[in-house]
This record gives C-alpha cells, sequence and structure tokens, in this order.
C-alpha cells in the first residue's frame, strides 16, 4: 500500500506566496542598505524609495488579497 501526498493548489499559492514576502523583505533590506551607504544625493534616495514603494506594494497587496483569500 502506497501513501501519497497531494498539495493542494492553494497551499502551494500560499506557500510561493509567503516565499515571495521574503524574498522582497531580503532585496528590500538590500537595497536599504546600499542606498544608505553608497548614495550621493538625498533627493534620489527619497525618489528611489517613493518610487519602490508606490509600485511594490500594490502589487503586494493585491497579491495577497488573491492568494490568502482564495
Amino acid at each position: 500500500m502506497t501513501t501519497s501526498t497531494l498539495i493542494s493548489l492553494a497551499v502551494l499559492a500560499k506557500l510561493a506566496f509567503y516565499l515571495l514576502i521574503i524574498t522582497y523583505v531580503v532585496f528590500t533590506t538590500i537595497l536599504y542598505y546600499h542606498w544608505q551607504n553608497y548614495s550621493m544625493s538625498q533627493a534620489a534616495t527619497r525618489s528611489t524609495y517613493l518610487a519602490f514603494f508606490v509600485i511594490s506594494l500594490p502589487l503586494l497587496i493585491i497579491m495577497s488579497i488573491s492568494v490568502l483569500f482564495i
């Protein structure tokens, strides 16, 4: 008698989403570190942070709504 473990698509989507969140946090931390240490202009730093969060946070919110409320 063999037993097989099947993971549903919803569980796989949630796991992929959580891995994406971890990757996002690591990438954001690296970006913050580099911009704090190597930035030449405070205005460019502010505009980069603003663009990064204005673009990425709505995408993460949309993905979280679609994945977590399946």
